[in-house]
């Protein structure tokens, strides 16, 4: 049977707690990672500072990673496993999909292109009707149009994350005159105007697939109280015994004919009703987590790829709830509401996972931190020189 461990494993273009998840969550399996990604940024943490990295290549653009990853990669005997963190890159393989099959282990849906397709949104929602999972009536209209069927109020959103500026074009509208307003401050060309859903909580499901959908596994779900001061900035996880709304996913997974990790998310109203928002193709952003209740997703779907089968029984899931905080973001939040401070101090104590820091794996937080600090002193100065 072939070795997991004579495989390379290799980040295509990521950085961030996204991809830190990642590398951390191989390296606890004695897995060492190699990162492709583009030209350092002061306003993303370093991956590269990582224990777990063992070789880092920087490129001026998407597609000189493409172009890095053929040059040090295409050779291997046994294929390199690749993970995607965000859709620039995925858009960027997935145009020569066909031709890197042979080469590579990647996330597909089976032909080249066929990722690309699945990152409109107006096509996932498609797809999720034809399942029964409840969507927010939606229309696609050219900026400067108004909505014909859509009721207000109406939120603006890209056709997909690699247009106009993505979550900047999201703007929530009470009227036609506030869009009309809004696509002033818009940049993408076509929108997706879609009803605005007066929410609760978001809720989240990972999972990983193979062979198109053939077998999917499922992690713990995450409830997000984002409008709830109470609840602070916790994501709250728990296991998912809802068996319906899982077939309905599984569902959506098949039709997409989709191979690899994946993170469906919904939208909560005020009566229970989910609604569906996206999935992203790709390891979501908050995915360390899963590691803790013992569903360490990028090892389970790279060793279930290579084997062909998801053997359930080796996985050790704990029947917990938990809570995980993205230590950073509250940060920024409590600077802008000193109030919020001890607050965040209690939250950071509390809560069982954090996405910088690592006991296992501390320098990476250690210079996010470090480099949060120095952007925000050069800001201040900078407001200071100005009026000297």
């Amino acid at each position: 049977m072939d070795n997991l461990y004579s495989h390379k494993f290799i980040i295509f273009g990521g950085d961030g707690i996204n991809a830190l998840g990642i590398v951390r969550s191989l390296g606890e399996m004695g897995i060492q990672s190699n990162v492709i990604r583009l030209t350092p940024s002061e306003h993303i943490p370093p991956i590269e500072t990582s224990k777990y990295v063992t070789n880092v290549w920087y490129a001026k653009n998407p597609e000189e990673v493409l172009t890095i990853l053929l040059e040090n990669f295409s050779n291997e005997i046994e294929k390199p496993i690749l993970f995607f963190t965000d859709e620039l890159h995925t858009e960027v393989y997935d145009k020569h999909y066909d031709q890197l099959k042979e080469k590579f282990i990647s996330y597909n849906a089976g032909h080249s292109g066929e990722l690309i397709k699945l990152l409109n949104k107006a096509y996932q929602c498609q797809l999720a009707e034809e399942c029964g999972i409840k969507v927010p009536k939606y229309e696609i209209v050219n900026k400067g149009d108004l909505p014909k069927n859509v009721p207000y109020p109406i939120i603006t959103k890209t056709i997909t994350s690699n247009e106009g500026r993505w979550k900047q074009d999201m703007i929530v509208c009470q009227t036609p005159e506030e869009l009309q307003e809004a696509y002033k401050n818009i940049a993408a060309d076509r929108l997706q105007i879609e009803e605005y859903i007066d929410s609760t909580n978001e809720v989240d499901l990972k999972g990983f697939s193979i062979g198109g959908g053939e077998q999917i596994f499922f992690t713990h779900l995450k409830r997000w109280h984002y409008k709830d001061s109470s609840k602070g900035h916790f994501m709250y996880f728990e296991p998912c015994i809802d068996e319906e709304f899982k077939a309905r996913i599984t569902q959506l997974i098949q039709k997409a004919n989709y191979s690899g990790i994946f993170d469906a998310e919904f939208i909560q109203d005020k009566q229970g009703n989910l609604y569906f928002l996206e999935v992203n193709w790709r390891t979501g952003m908050y995915n360390y987590n899963h590691t803790y209740e013992g569903i360490n997703l990028p090892y389970l779907w790279a060793k279930s790829t290579i084997e062909g089968n998801i053997n359930t029984q080796d996985i050790q899931v704990k029947n917990i709830n938990y809570t995980a905080l993205c230590e950073l973001t509250s940060f920024g939040d409590a600077l802008r509401h000193p109030k919020k401070i001890l607050n965040w101090i209690r939250e950071i104590r509390t809560a069982d996972v954090l996405y910088y820091y690592n006991k296992k794996d501390k320098y990476p937080c250690f210079v996010t931190w470090s480099k949060f600090f120095l952007r925000k002193i050069r800001n201040v100065l900078r407001k200071v020189l100005r009026h000297a």
